[in-house]
C-alpha cells in the first residue's frame, strides 16, 4: 500500500513539473512574439524602483522582515 501511494505521489511531482514546463514555454513564446507598450510614467517608475532598493536593503540588513 505504501508503494502505491509513493508511485501515486512520485506521478504526481512529475505532473506538476510537466504542467509548469508547459507554463514556462507558453511564457516566454508569449513575450517573444512581441513586446507591449509601456504606459507606466517614469517618476513612478523612478520611485518604485528607489522603494524596491530600500526594501531589499532592509531586508539583507535584518531592520525589515525580522521575527
Amino acid at each position: 500500500m505504501v508503494r502505491l501511494i509513493l508511485v501515486v505521489a512520485f506521478v504526481a511531482v512529475i505532473a506538476v513539473a510537466v504542467l509548469s514546463l508547459f507554463a514556462t514555454i507558453q511564457a516566454v513564446a508569449r513575450v517573444a512574439t512581441g513586446k507591449d507598450e509601456d504606459t507606466m510614467p517614469e517618476t513612478f517608475k523612478r520611485i518604485a524602483y528607489g522603494v524596491l532598493v530600500i526594501l531589499m536593503l532592509g531586508v539583507a540588513s535584518g531592520l525589515l522582515g525580522a521575527a
